[in-house]
């Protein structure tokens, strides 16, 4: 959801956040090349974050959500302000989180019912997409490229993202068609328009998957070898080299046992990325290591930087195994990623201050140090790992700007537990609030069952992912408890 702001009058130094859902079973041509948009979008100095799935409550329909924001972000955001929406039926409305000032792009059913009408305050624009396809294509699957040439002359795209989607999707000619319709039939009545293409610093895309491998491929890069500079001068050159090195070194995984995890293997055999799995799956992957290490990781930065500190590990003699835990939440996400973030995660500098290596032994072990955020004595405190630690940093930017006394901790380790560095946040505020990404609780009964503390949980209810929103609003969270004189029930949103 775009700001509060977002329905006054537009201002230049207003900050630009949208969100974008692109709904219909004729999405999935476009999502597979949608890569290409987000490289577009980022040329107007905007963070881009894409994520695939289902609607809510199991509806059948496909999903692309799309972010889109002038300033950083760390989660796919909350409600939505535009809907592409790609199939012939009236749609449900209530499915899709719109309000008063968001935008419609659809094609209208030919026979719509008096009884069914618009939501209040919807600004629609109707678009022929299958007449639009039906000049380049027979196949319903271009509808997607059709309604996003549309999308992008509403947003205003710059000459140089439309030219790249021009030069680079396979239906440019259907992108091309919607863009040139919008332009001639539509008249603008919305306030959206992306900011002016900006000259900061270079932004690319990073699947998960080519995370992993830059991640694997970054670790073997000596020092001294100006590897870094490369990434900076000529980011394009330096992913390509990369991930030309880490298809020769990394292998590909797949048990019988547990066949919806993916294992990604260095040629070590001491270092894995892990898609997806529960306790036993990651377990069975790291090969029974004597001294296996688990961690988990936020966003796709995250994955090569953990990378890079598990080979750190392996070689400091502090781990046996290593395992990177990519969640289901980032396997279906694409993400815009400054060139800077990703040369610092490349050099590990991050890695040794904030979320370096505590010098501590605890357990027999060093581990991997928490970050912490917000405010001392803080009346809420957080605790997230893996990709839910981005909900609760926008959740933690939206309280902290109502004046509200909050902070968060973000484990990177799961395995061994942290439990010296959790127990010390626990001790640091007044309530602790465990932030699951299912509806089990999985770290909030690891937790229970090695420190002394007993935290509040809180899950997304079933079919959902939880929200900056969700946390936000929870009127129940600032209430003080003495989190440690007795148990909390868990608590769903």
């Amino acid at each position: 959801m775009a700001p509060f702001s977002a329905w006054l009058p537009a201002h230049s130094n207003q900050d630009f956040d949208l969100v974008v859902k692109l709904v219909g079973r004729s999405a999935s041509g476009v999502i597979d090349e949608f890569a290409t948009i987000a490289q577009a979008l980022s040329l107007h100095g905007c963070q881009v974050m894409v994520q695939t799935g289902r609607l809510n409550c199991g509806s059948r329909h496909l999903v692309l959500r799309l972010r889109i924001a002038s300033r950083p972000f760390y989660s796919m955001g909350h409600g939505c302000d535009v809907v592409v929406y790609l199939d012939q039926d009236f749609p449900e409305f209530w499915r899709f989180g719109l309000q008063p000032g968001s935008v419609l792009v659809w094609e209208p059913p030919e026979r719509l019912s008096l009884h069914r009408r618009l939501p209040d305050g919807i600004i629609a624009y109707p678009v022929p997409l299958r007449e639009l396809t039906a000049q380049y294509s027979q196949d319903t699957w271009g509808k997607g490229f059709v309604a996003m040439g549309v999308l992008a002359q509403l947003l205003g795209f710059s000459k140089e993202a439309r030219r790249i989607c021009l030069k680079s999707l396979s239906a440019s000619r259907l992108f091309d068609s919607g863009y040139q319709f919008a332009s001639r039939s539509l008249v603008k009545h919305d306030i959206y328009s992306l900011p002016l293409a900006a000259h900061g610093d270079a932004h690319i895309v990073l699947s998960p998957e080519n995370a992993v491998k830059l991640g694997f491929a970054a670790s073997h890069c000596e020092p001294g070898t100006g590897c870094g500079g490369e990434l900076e001068r000529s980011p394009t050159q330096w992913i390509a080299r990369h991930l030309a090195m880490a298809d020769k070194m990394v292998s590909l995984l797949h048990s019988q046992q547990f066949p919806d995890v993916q294992a990604y293997r260095g040629p070590q055999g001491k270092v894995f990325a892990l898609f997806r799995g529960d306790d036993a799956a990651i377990l069975s992957s790291l090969n029974g290591g004597v001294d296996p290490k688990i961690l988990v990781a936020a966003d796709a930065v995250d994955v090569l930087r953990l990378l890079v500190a598990g080979h750190r590990l392996i070689e400091m003699n502090r781990a046996d195994v290593v395992g990177v835990v990519v969640e289901e939440a980032l396997t279906a996400r694409l993400e815009s990623v400054g060139v800077g973030a990703l040369a610092e995660a490349m050099s590990g500098g991050k890695i040794d201050a904030a979320d370096g290596f505590d010098g501590a032994e605890e357990d027999g072990s060093a581990t991997m140090r928490a970050e912490r955020e917000g405010e001392e004595d803080a009346e809420v405190g957080f605790i997230a790992w893996g990709a839910t630690q981005g909900v609760v940093r926008d959740a933690l930017t939206l309280c902290r700007n109502l004046g509200m006394h909050v902070a968060a901790l973000y484990p990177k380790q799961i395995m061994p537990l942290p439990v010296a560095q959790l127990e010390s946040f626990a001790a640091s505020v007044q309530r602790v609030v465990v932030v699951e990404s299912g509806q089990t609780r999985r770290h909030a009964d690891r937790i229970e069952g090695a420190c002394s503390f007993r935290p509040a949980v809180v899950v997304p209810d079933k079919g959902t992912a939880l929200t900056a929103m969700d946390l936000f609003m929870r009127e129940d969270l600032g209430v003080t408890h003495d989190n440690r004189s007795k148990g909390v029930q868990d608590e769903s949103v």
